[in-house]
């Protein structure tokens, strides 16, 4: 299985920067943003708290068997990259 990597970066309001990969199945960047936003909100992290963000893709690679699994049962897996 290959998955599309979205690269995505968020400026919250408070002043906190958090980078990430969302790693998903199809090409689809709404799809990729909806979960990005999913994501953050299980962190605590609001709509109304983010300033800025960017959710873009970058490219597609081969998927490791937990990131397929997690795909397979959530539709979506997320690499913390810088300030997760």
């Amino acid at each position: 299985m290959n998955v599309q990597v979205f690269d995505t970066h968020v400026r919250t309001l408070d002043g906190g920067y958090l980078h990430f990969d969302v790693l998903i199945a199809g090409n689809d960047q709404a799809l990729a943003a909806r979960h990005a936003r999913d994501w953050l909100a299980s962190r605590g992290v609001a709509e109304a708290d983010v300033e800025q963000s960017r959710c873009q893709y970058c490219h597609s690679e081969p998927a490791h068997p937990e990131v397929a699994a997690a795909i397979a049962r959530q539709g979506y897996f997320i690499i913390p990259l810088q300030g997760c």
